[in-house]
């Protein structure tokens, strides 16, 4: 019988991070990766990048990994 959930979603398979993706990548504590979540949000929303209505609490994969010059 199922459960009804068709695929659990991964971290990798995800298009964004949350503050536990930060906190493990920065080494930062979790108010921390809130923070920083928060300002790179706001600088996105600024910048026409992301819309208001981009769940609060998470960033863009993308948008991190090219901030942080990671890969």
């Amino acid at each position: 019988m199922s459960s009804g959930v068709l695929k659990e979603i991964t971290a990798e398979d995800r298009s964004y991070y949350m503050a536990s993706d930060i906190m493990t990548l920065l080494g930062i504590s979790k108010s921390k990766a809130y923070d920083v979540i928060r300002t790179m949000r706001k600088e996105c929303i600024d910048a026409g990048k992301l819309t208001k209505a981009y769940p609060a609490g998470r960033i863009p994969k993308k948008y991190f990994d090219e901030y942080c010059m990671i890969n």
